[in-house]
């Protein structure tokens, strides 16, 4: 069996790891993080599924991170700070008809106010349920108490029949730590599993931990080997990595794990593949998996061109002196350098007692979502006029939108209500690439 070290509103089997969305709300936000698979958004979420005791009865487990950006925090009794809010969850088939619908109340809780302002510090959650295979659409929507503010999203999911074939493998899941489970009984083998909802690997941890489970109809006695492939493949295709051995057999259900390391892998997406053959019955079984290897926080120095790359990204928020003496080091040594980066944005962390730097993990992903939201051909979206101005204020508090009319061009206002300040974007040329206009 598995228990899983995170608060948990029910406890089922698991695993299949399907998306990491940023929903979108009713005030016409954008999002402060990026949508990105590999980066939080407003909601991170796993769906992730194993065999039932039934061919009609498949395991779900909707696993979710719920941002602080979502909420308003008050301050409660102690000095804390809590938020709360309403969750609502439907899942409806492939026809439209609803198989589940449930809505209930919980809160987030902040020790102080720095940390109901940190996306990251929000905890994972655990939703269970139990559905025969098909094909469904998940429906989310999430309230908060104080404001009424909502953001909601669906996605739809497939939950596959375990019960079909001689061997199968459950859905992966990718995990940041996987040990095992005391107990006193010996001939149960069980695993604490700490899951990693965005599958993202890298500058914060190295060690990648996989949990899966096999379903064989070969008996448990058999002397026949089960022997398992790892693939680790790049996007392009390369294979990074290959690992064979042999798996000891636990009976009609088998429960496995391992850990890889990504220290050496280059930035981007990546497949792993586990492909076990159960020669006691002459059957072989796949499953795949997709994770993400980052290291854009604190990018290692390989190279001069990455090094002037740094500093174009932080001249938005770099005084003159400071990018000066930045400049001057770009024939030094890569240790130099990063010496000078980390002391650049140590002096930028809002908690220096803690190990996280939220200011520069914030800065980057407004660059990533930059990346992905405003390049409309032009290259580097952080290059851009709405790039620039979200990298340095973040996300508007609304956006005035005019798509193309007679005698007008397209054009977004971004009203920033902290700032009493707002942004006037024009498309001149009809192709996406917004302008900067007017500033008032």
């Amino acid at each position: 069996m598995r228990r899983f070290s995170i608060p948990m509103l029910r406890i089922y089997g698991c695993v299949f790891v399907l998306l990491a969305v940023a929903a979108t709300s009713s005030a016409q936000r954008l999002p402060e993080f990026p949508v990105a698979e590999q980066g939080p958004g407003f909601v991170v979420m796993d769906l992730l599924t194993t065999r039932g005791v039934s061919p009609d009865s498949t395991r779900v487990d909707v696993y979710y991170r719920l941002s602080n950006d979502i909420f308003t925090f008050i301050r409660s009794t102690g000095d804390k700070f809590v938020a709360h809010y309403e969750l609502s969850l439907l899942i409806n088939d492939r026809d439209g008809f609803q198989m589940l619908g449930e809505t209930y109340r919980d809160s987030l809780v902040a020790d102080t106010e720095l940390e109901s302002r940190v996306t990251d510090n929000s905890q994972a959650l655990l939703y269970s349920t139990a559905l025969p295979p098909g094909k469904y659409n998940l429906v989310m929507n999430i309230l908060d108490v104080e404001t009424k503010d909502e953001v909601n999203f669906s996605r739809r999911f497939e939950v596959p029949d375990y019960f079909r074939n001689e061997l199968s493998i459950s859905d992966l899941q990718f995990a940041g730590l996987i040990t095992p489970e005391d107990s006193g009984d010996a001939s149960e083998f069980g695993v604490n599993v700490v899951p990693n909802l965005a599958r993202a690997y890298g500058e914060d941890q190295t060690q990648m931990y996989v949990y899966y489970e096999l379903y064989t109809t070969a008996p448990r006695a058999s002397k026949k080997p089960l022997k398992v492939k790892y693939r680790i493949k790049a996007s392009s295709g390369k294979e990074q990595l290959k690992v064979e051995e042999e798996l000891p057999r636990q009976g009609g259900t088998g429960i496995y794990s391992r850990k890889f390391e990504t220290k050496g892998f280059a930035q981007g997406a990546y497949s792993l593949e586990i492909e076990v053959r159960d020669e006691a019955i002459k059957k072989s079984a796949k499953m795949k998996g997709v994770f993400y290897v980052s290291w854009k926080y604190l990018l290692p120095l390989t190279s001069a061109k990455n090094y002037r790359e740094i500093l174009e990204q932080i001249k938005y928020v770099g005084t003159k002196e400071e990018m000066k003496t930045l400049e001057n080091l770009k024939k030094s040594s890569s240790d130099e350098q990063q010496a000078a980066l980390v002391a650049f944005w140590k002096k930028r962390d809002p908690s220096p007692e803690t190990e996280k730097n939220e200011n520069m993990l914030m800065y980057y992903r407004r660059i990533d979502f930059a990346n992905q939201n405003f390049t409309a051909g032009i290259g580097s979206g952080w290059k851009s006029d709405q790039g620039r101005i979200y990298v340095i204020y973040g996300a508007p508090t609304e956006i005035e939108r005019r798509s193309l009319e007679s005698g007008t061009q397209p054009f977004q206002i971004w009203h920033y209500a902290n700032l009493g300040r707002s942004f006037l974007f024009v498309d001149y040329d009809g192709y996406g690439r917004y302008e900067l206009s007017r500033v008032y």
